[in-house]
């Protein structure tokens, strides 16, 4: 598809969405929210939300669970996966600021696997196909050999041990060497960009390996699994990387918008869409390598990325 004719579909798909919003919601933007203010967008959705959640959080389980099914469709309606995610994050942190007794609750409503979730008929049955493929293990992605992950991270290792890169003149060898360990660590751990960077924590106690310090509220210790890489080796590479990057004092939003730019444009040239396609990577080999007995593959990818959703995981990553 043409630069033009991908405008001209957003532009079109953007306006369908806005007069579906003013039609539902009586405003056609869905608006921003700051979290450090508390502030959030004029005559927007989340404003609109702010207010009704402010009515109705002490009051029951039952509101709540209503209030998500009034504004699902503010948080679904013709979004990519990426974009949902993104929006409800941003009613998630409405609910964080705002309190309430059934604040809990709240929370736990908002998500994608709720089954309140009114989508749409077509992309429900679409997605209803792509977990069969999953079940069955028959998605196109699923039919990559982990082999050839595993050989990747070999090779990326070697690469750094031997020093075959290549530094250009407007260069420090240093952040040569720091794009190609955020390759190695990102198809051996999974684990995302600002978690290598800055917040992951890796253990080991015996034969059991853990990852802690993950985003996006999950605050939680998993078990970590990974690819052609030994504990040793990632705890080398993730303090030379940081070592590098100096991550120790900035906030994870300082990490992003110092290095998540530069870093993807680096994973280009390296072979790479972006910084996240080695998680897809880490996933699908993952999804093989570290699938338990009795257990489905989309199972197996949220436990190894350590998420809470299941399916919408699963589709996000393979």
């Amino acid at each position: 598809m043409s630069d033009i004719r991908r405008a001209t579909k957003y532009d079109e798909t953007a306006k369908e969405r806005q007069e579906v919003f003013k039609t539902i919601y009586g405003v056609s933007t869905l608006g921003s929210f700051d979290l450090k203010t508390g502030k959030v967008s004029k005559n927007s959705i989340l404003e609109q939300f702010k207010d009704r959640y402010n009515e109705i959080k002490n009051e029951s389980v039952e509101k709540v669970q209503s209030l998500y099914r009034d504004y699902s469709y503010a948080i679904f309606f013709m979004y990519s996966p990426s974009a949902i995610r993104n929006n409800l994050v941003k009613f998630k942190n409405i609910i964080k600021s705002e309190g309430g007794k059934y604040r809990a609750n709240a929370l736990e409503a908002f998500t994608i696997d709720n089954i309140y979730a009114p989508v749409k008929a077509k992309d429900r049955e679409t997605k209803r196909g792509l977990k069969e493929e999953l079940r069955a293990g028959e998605s196109d992605s699923q039919k990559i050999d982990p082999l050839v992950i595993e050989k990747k991270v070999r090779e990326l290792k070697e690469i750094l041990e031997k020093k075959k890169y290549i530094v250009k003149k407007n260069q420090k060898e240093e952040q040569v060497r720091a794009y190609y360990i955020v390759a190695l660590l990102g198809l051996a751990t999974g684990r995302r960009f600002t978690e290598i960077m800055k917040t992951l924590t890796v253990r080991k106690r015996g034969t059991k390996l853990t990852f802690s310090g993950l985003l996006k509220g999950n605050d939680k210790t998993i078990e970590g699994n990974l690819i052609a890489l030994s504990y040793q080796e990632v705890k080398k590479y993730l303090a030379e990387l940081r070592e590098f990057a100096k991550t120790e004092d900035m906030t994870e939003n300082e990490v992003n918008a110092k290095y998540a730019k530069v870093f993807n444009n680096a994973m280009k040239r390296l072979g790479f869409t972006n910084v996240k396609a080695l998680r897809h990577n880490y996933s699908v080999a993952g999804s093989q390598l570290f699938k338990r007995d009795g257990e489905t593959i989309e199972d197996t990818i949220t436990r190894i990325l350590g998420h809470k959703e299941v399916f919408t995981s699963a589709l996000n990553y393979v």
